[in-house]
């Protein structure tokens, strides 16, 4: 689990920054119809509800094994703290949320 601070997930929340936690892909299995996705940029790609339109995953083409979930779409997100920031030279000024968090930085900008 970790903050995402990144512009790329800003724009696909929609908010101030995302919550994403990974997994394996074999192991996400949807419960009714399959998602619908979205190239959210040159190297990634977004799904979301065809329904509602929350978004539900992100995965990059170079890591085509693993998936990220946001966090609001768990039944039960309390248990699942974020461990670090991504993208932590995008983050906004206002920002304190994992302020205390280590950081890893990203030269991406879309």
């Amino acid at each position: 689990m970790h903050y995402c601070h990144c512009d790329m997930c800003r724009r696909a929340t929609g908010s101030a920054f995302a919550v994403l936690g990974w997994a394996p892909v074999e192991e996400l299995s949807w419960l009714t119809t399959e998602p619908a996705h979205r190239r959210s940029s040159p190297i990634a790609r977004r799904s979301f509800c065809w329904s509602c339109g929350t978004p539900l995953t992100l995965a990059y083409d170079a890591n085509p094994h693993e998936v990220a979930m946001h966090i609001g779409t768990f039944d039960d997100p309390s248990e699942l703290e974020p461990r670090h920031n991504y993208g932590s030279s995008q983050r906004l000024g206002w920002i304190r949320c994992g302020i205390d968090l280590p950081r890893h930085d990203t030269e991406e900008r879309w």
